[in-house]
């Protein structure tokens, strides 16, 4: 019976996989770009693939992307922390982006989502839609000051562990221009799923988004594909003060010799940008299994911390990483031990003030290394402190 229970389970869930991908194929995303988090952006600050083009996480390093097999479609999506059992919103993620046309007054739209809850029941997701940019005007919507919706199951479901659509509809006032999803509430989310040890967060993955008109076709507007490049133009995701609304406006190559002497794709007089430095601890100076550093290894860390004390930086984020064996709470609290006792040794030996330090841990979110070998966890497991100028 219960081969028969997990097999119709199983045949469940690759119809589930196959209808988003139908749903996609025939509807496209919209008002939306990259929807799917298919295009990976490769961030400036650390020349590596940080986050989906066209989307923008905050805060930066907190629930980064992700890919498995365990995604709607494709190969990649996205996970926000919902909630936290011991903070308020700042314990949450969001995630936004800038629609690429227009909303027409009075019509009305409707968004969809793939969810997976991670074994918690479904609560709510927010959509947030608004004039101005979430980032910088998040006191603003927390207070109500833009329009917001909740998203709904399409079809409630007692299952806890696959994917499952939300939507709502809504009527444009047409002055939406941003989009933001997480969870603006007030009030702290339930924690449903039941654990043997205590689990801070609730964490939602996502994929598969669209908004489309809920009605009639879709047409891309003229300025659509000179939006979508304005978005992927911006490649820095880690440096504060990055927003959107400071691009200048898209302005294609018109001069006709070769080479052009204006690319498209750089906007004129950039703003400045904050450069950084990467420097790794690797898993051999902790002691085994623990977040601890070992005394033994002491002359090495020397080495780096020689390194930082002739630079000049004005702060520094300390950032834990672990391989996937084990829980993800474990990995999680073992990421964040050993980011904190590399950051007090700093402290310690070069005198540094805690305010000018992130400490934060990652888990097994961002490997470098494949995880199906003893080497490639190895690398995988590390701590790096990374220098903001």
């Amino acid at each position: 019976m219960e081969l028969v229970i997990e097999i119709l389970h199983m045949k469940r869930l690759l119809l589930t996989a196959v209808g988003w991908c139908i749903i996609l194929s025939s509807l496209g995303q919209g008002l939306l770009v990259n929807g799917n988090f298919e295009d990976r952006n490769v961030c400036i600050e650390f020349n590596s693939a940080c986050a989906p083009e066209g989307w923008f996480r905050f805060p930066y390093l907190k629930m980064q992307s992700t890919n498995s097999a365990r995604v709607a479609a494709g190969l990649h999506h996205e996970s926000l922390v919902m909630e936290h059992r011991t903070q308020g919103v700042s314990g949450r993620t969001f995630l936004y982006t800038r629609l690429v046309c227009s909303t027409i007054p009075g019509r009305t739209y409707r968004f969809r989502i793939a969810v997976f809850t991670n074994g918690h029941a479904y609560d709510h997701i927010d959509l947030v839609l608004s004039k101005y940019e979430p980032q910088r005007n998040m006191s603003l919507i927390l207070s109500g000051q833009a329009d917001s919706y909740r998203l709904a199951l399409t079809r409630p479901s007692p299952y806890v562990n696959d994917w499952r659509e939300a939507s709502v509809e809504f009527k444009a006032t047409g002055e939406e221009r941003f989009l933001l999803l997480g969870n603006i509430a007030r009030q702290k989310i339930p924690f449903t799923r039941s654990y043997r040890y205590d689990d801070p967060l609730i964490i939602y993955d996502i994929d598969s988004i669209s908004l489309l008109p809920a009605a009639g076709s879709w047409i891309p507007c003229q300025e659509s594909e000179e939006q979508r490049k304005l978005l992927y133009l911006n490649n820095s995701r880690h440096t504060d003060f990055n927003y959107l609304d400071d691009e200048p406006a898209f302005q294609p190559d018109t001069t006709p010799a070769l080479p052009p002497v204006v690319s498209p794709l750089v906007a004129p007089n950039p703003l400045p940008v904050h450069t950084a430095d990467t420097l790794m601890i690797p898993d051999v100076l902790f002691r085994f299994d623990k977040g601890v550093l070992n005394p033994a290894l002491y002359p090495r860390l020397q080495e780096i911390v020689a390194v930082i004390g002739q630079k000049k930086f004005r702060s520094l984020e300390v950032v834990g990483h672990t391989d996937n064996k084990g829980t993800s709470v474990y990995n999680q609290q073992l990421a964040e031990q050993r980011a904190k006792a590399v950051a007090d040794y700093l402290i310690a030996q070069l005198k540094l003030s805690p305010q000018i330090i992130t400490i934060r841990g990652m888990g097994s979110l961002l490997p470098v290394s494949s995880n199906t070998t003893p080497a490639g966890r190895q690398r995988n497991r590390r701590v790096e402190i990374i220098l903001l100028y």
